[in-house]
C-alpha cells in the first residue's frame, strides 16, 4: 500500500464518532409516530433485550403517499416495513388514538387481487403469485397468496364451522387441500373461534398473538383470520420442512417446530410480499449512520485483460498523436488475469471504486439503498477501434478525456492518486501531466457525509509559455438498470429541444454538424436508443443544466447535474446491430453522457499561458422515480402514469432535510400538500395524484423546485 494513502486511511479512522449510552431507534421512519409504534415493539428486540421474532422489521423501509380518496389530497402517508405497513388516513386526527396509526390489509390485498384506494373503493391487480413462507425462489411446495383466494373469507363468507379441541392436520400447497394425521402435535389444538370471518385458530397462534398485549391489541397488529390455519410443504434456506400457516387480514403467521423456542412463531415478510407485488422490485430500507462518516480503503480488483505488450507501437514527431502509442490490432495477445489497484470510498449512502492505474476512472458508483450501480463495468479490458489515438479501453465509469477531442489520450495510463478526508467530506483527486501539450490535468471527486450526490470537477493547467488548444471532458459510460445492459425501455434524458448531430450510422438522419429535432424527428423518439438504427451521437446547441439516463423498466437510472465552468453536453449509445464485440467479449452495453468545458468537440478554445480552466457537475443516482423529468443540484423529478389513470409524483432529494411540507402544483393550481416531513436519498418520496390529473407539474419544497 502507497504510504500516503495509508496515512489518509489512518486520519479516516480517527475521524470522530457518535456512541450511544442506551439504545436508540433507527432514522428513516416517515412520522414520529410510526417511530413510537415500533420502538413500543421491536426496539427491545434491537438492543438485544427481547428474544423473539420481529413485529415490524429491523429496519423502516419505503414511505409513500399512496392514493386513498377519502384522505386529504386523495392520498395518506404510508411506510413499510417487513411485516406489514403503517398509514395514516387522517393527518388531522387524534394522535393519541390507538387507530390513529393502520395497519394496512395487505394479506387481504394480495389474496383478493386489489388495492384498496378509497372507503369501498379498489383497483384489480393479478393476485401475487409470490410463495407466503420459506424461501422467495426455488420453493416450489410452497402455496402462494394466490392459491389462497378459494380458501379465504373475505367480504363476509367462505365460512368454516367450529373445530374447537381439535389438532390441525389439514394440508395445502399447489396440489389443493389434503390432510396429514403425522404432522397434528398438542400446540396446533384449535382454542380460538372468530365469529366475524368463522374461522378457527390453534393455540399457537393465540398465544402469539396475545402477547402483543399491553403494547397493542391484536385486532391493530394481525386483523382478523380470513383462513384456516394449514400444514405446507416449503424450502427454508434449500431445506424441504413442515410448516403451519395461517393467514389474517393484516399479518400471515407461522409455526415451524424446528425453529428454537423463541422463534418458532414469526409473522411472514408481508410488508416485502406486498411492495414487490405491487411496485415490482424489492423493499428497500432507510439507510443507517456508519461509525464514521466515511470509509477509507485500499483493496484490488481482478478484471481479465488483454495483453497489449506486443501491440504498442511508439510514434515519431509528426504523427498527430505524438509521443502516445499507436495500436496494432493484429498484435494484441490473449486474454489474461490481472489485478488492479482500487480505492473505495463510502458514505452512508453510495460506495465509489477508483481505478488509478486505467486512467484515473471513478469506476463505480453503487447506491447503497437499491443496491444498484449506475455506470457500466466491461468484464474485460479491452481495446476497441474509438477516439483520436486509434484506440480506447472502454473500461466503464467516468473518465477523464483531455487534451483533444472524443475519449483523449489518457484514459488507459495510471495516474497519480491523492485522498483527503476531513469530517465532512472526502475528496480523491488524479493527476497526470500531458505529455503533448505540457499541460496538468486533474480530476477530482468529492463525497459529502450523509449525501447520495458526487461532486466531479475537472481542471487543466498551463504551466507553458504558450497557449495551448484544448477540448476537456468528462464522459461517463451508463447502464443503471443493474445489469449491465441497455434496456428497450432506457431513456436518456437530454433537455433541449434541438441537437447538433456528431456521428451516426443511422441514414435516415443527417449527417455530422446538422441540426436536428430533439427527442422526435420524423415521427421518431430519438431519447430511446432501442429506437435507433446503429450509433448515434449528438451535442446540445448550448449549455444544458443537466443530463440523466433512466431505464423505465428497471425504475433506475442516473443523472448529471452541470455547474459552474459547463458549457457542453453531448450523448452518444449504440442501438441496433452495432457489434458489441468492438468493445467487450459478451453482449454488455452502455450509453454515454459527456460534460464538457467547450460546446462541442469542433470547439479548441485555447489555454493561455499560465492559465487554467475547469468546470463541474454533480452526479446522482435514481430509482422508484418512473421516469426522469428534471434535475437540479437538490435532487430530482419523476413522474410515473398509473394502470389507474393518475400520476404519481416522485421527488429523490440528494441529502437528508426537514421540510414543513411537499407541495405539488398542476398548471399553477396547489393539488396536494405533505405533511412536515423528512426528505432523504434512500427514500425517494411518492405522491400518488387522483386519477384525470393531468398538465404541467411543479414540486416546491422550501423554495426548491422542480417542474416539467
Amino acid at each position: 500500500m502507497h504510504k500516503s494513502i495509508l496515512t489518509l486511511l489512518l486520519l479516516a479512522l480517527i475521524l470522530p464518532s457518535t456512541t450511544h449510552a442506551r439504545p436508540s431507534p433507527p432514522d428513516g421512519f416517515a412520522d414520529t409516530t410510526f417511530r413510537q409504534i415500533w420502538s413500543d415493539a421491536d426496539l427491545a428486540i434491537m438492543a438485544g433485550q427481547a428474544s423473539r421474532s420481529w413485529t415490524w422489521g429491523n429496519l423502516p423501509g419505503e414511505r409513500r403517499y399512496e392514493r386513498y380518496d377519502p384522505s386529504p389530497g386523495a392520498a395518506r402517508l404510508v411506510q413499510y416495513f417487513d411485516k406489514a405497513r403503517m398509514e395514516i388516513s387522517d393527518p388531522g386526527g387524534d394522535r393519541r388514538s390507538p387507530w390513529f396509526v393502520t395497519c394496512g390489509l395487505l394479506v387481504v390485498e394480495m389474496i383478493a387481487g386489489r388495492t384498496q384506494v378509497g372507503a369501498n373503493e379498489f383497483v384489480a391487480l393479478p393476485p401475487a403469485s409470490i410463495p407466503l413462507a420459506g424461501d422467495p425462489e426455488g420453493n416450489p411446495d410452497a402455496p402462494t397468496y394466490a392459491m389462497l383466494a378459494p380458501l379465504a373469507a373475505i367480504d363476509g363468507g367462505n365460512r368454516a364451522p367450529t373445530r374447537t379441541g381439535q389438532l390441525v392436520s389439514a394440508t395445502f400447497g399447489p396440489q389443493g387441500v389434503g390432510d396429514d394425521p403425522t404432522l397434528a402435535r398438542s400446540e396446533t389444538i384449535i382454542v380460538g373461534y372468530d365469529e366475524v370471518t368463522g374461522r378457527n385458530v390453534p393455540q399457537v397462534f393465540q398465544r402469539f398473538m396475545e402477547q402483543q398485549r399491553p403494547a397493542f391489541e391484536p385486532l391493530f397488529v394481525f386483523g382478523r383470520p380470513i383462513t384456516e390455519p394449514y400444514w405446507a410443504w416449503v424450502h427454508v434456506a434449500g431445506t424441504r420442512v413442515p410448516v403451519l400457516f395461517q393467514a389474517f387480514e393484516r399479518r400471515l403467521l407461522t409455526y415451524n417446530p424446528a425453529n428454537p423456542d423463541p422463534w418458532k412463531v414469526e409473522m411472514g415478510n408481508v410488508g416485502q410480499h406486498y411492495v414487490r407485488w405491487r411496485y415490482g422490485h424489492p423493499l428497500r430500507y432507510a439507510q443507517q449512520p456508519l461509525a464514521q462518516a466515511f470509509s477509507i480503503r485500499e483493496t484490488s480488483l481482478n478484471i481479465p485483460t488483454y495483453d497489449l505488450s506486443a501491440a504498442l507501437r511508439p510514434t515519431q514527431p509528426g504523427d498527430a498523436v505524438f509521443p502516445y502509442d499507436r495500436l496494432d490490432p493484429s498484435r494484441v495477445g490473449a486474454l489474461q488475469p490481472r489485478s488492479y489497484r482500487a480505492i473505495v470510498v463510502e458514505n452512508r449512502f453510495l460506495t465509489l471504486t477508483f481505478l488509478p492505474d486505467l486512467g484515473g476512472r471513478l469506476l463505480q458508483v453503487v447506491d447503497r439503498a437499491s443496491g444498484r450501480p449506475i455506470f457500466y463495468q466491461n468484464p474485460v479490458v479491452k481495446p476497441s477501434p474509438f477516439g483520436q489515438r486509434g484506440w480506447w479501453l472502454g473500461v466503464g465509469g467516468l473518465e477523464w478525456a483531455a487534451p483533444t477531442e472524443e475519449h483523449g489520450y489518457l484514459e488507459h495510463l495510471p495516474w497519480q492518486m491523492n485522498v483527503t478526508p476531513s469530517a465532512s467530506q472526502v475528496t480523491v483527486q488524479a493527476q497526470i501531466n500531458e505529455r503533448q501539450t505540457g499541460m496538468t490535468v486533474l480530476g477530482s471527486v468529492t463525497l459529502r457525509a450523509d449525501t447520495a450526490q458526487v461532486g466531479v470537477r475537472m481542471q487543466v493547467q498551463n504551466p507553458t509559455a504558450s497557449a495551448r488548444p484544448l477540448q476537456m471532458w468528462t464522459n461517463a459510460t451508463l447502464s443503471p438498470g443493474g445489469d449491465n445492459r441497455v434496456g428497450p425501455r432506457l431513456r436518456m434524458v437530454f433537455p433541449s429541444n434541438q441537437m447538433i448531430v456528431h456521428a451516426t450510422m443511422d441514414r435516415s438522419l443527417p449527417g455530422a454538424h446538422s441540426q436536428i429535432s430533439w427527442p422526435y424527428y420524423a415521427g421518431r423518439d430519438l431519447s430511446y436508443p432501442a429506437n435507433w438504427t446503429g450509433y448515434l451521437g449528438g451535442f446540445a446547441p448550448n449549455p444544458i443544466p443537466f443530463m440523466g439516463v433512466y431505464d423505465e423498466q428497471a425504475d433506475s437510472g442516473a443523472v448529471v447535474v452541470h455547474g459552474a465552468g459547463t458549457q457542453g453536453g453531448k450523448l452518444f449509445g449504440f442501438g441496433p446491430p452495432v457489434d458489441r464485440r468492438l468493445y467487450t467479449d459478451d453482449a454488455s452495453e452502455y450509453v454515454e453522457l459527456w460534460s464538457g468545458a467547450q460546446t462541442t468537440f469542433w470547439d479548441y478554445p485555447p489555454l493561455e499561458a499560465g492559465g487554467q480552466r475547469s468546470f463541474e457537475s454533480s452526479w446522482q443516482p435514481l430509482w422508484g422515480l418512473g421516469s426522469l423529468v428534471s434535475a437540479n443540484a437538490d435532487g430530482a423529478l419523476g413522474l410515473m402514469q398509473r394502470p389507474d389513470g393518475g400520476l404519481s409524483v416522485t421527488l429523490s432529494s440528494v441529502r437528508i432535510v426537514d421540510v414543513p411540507s411537499v407541495v405539488v402544483r398542476l398548471d399553477g393550481r396547489e393539488i396536494f400538500r405533505s405533511v412536515a416531513l423528512t426528505l432523504r436519498p434512500d427514500q425517494p418520496l411518492t405522491i400518488d395524484l387522483p386519477p384525470g390529473s393531468a398538465g404541467r407539474v411543479e414540486v416546491e419544497v422550501e423554495g426548491m423546485r422542480w417542474g416539467t
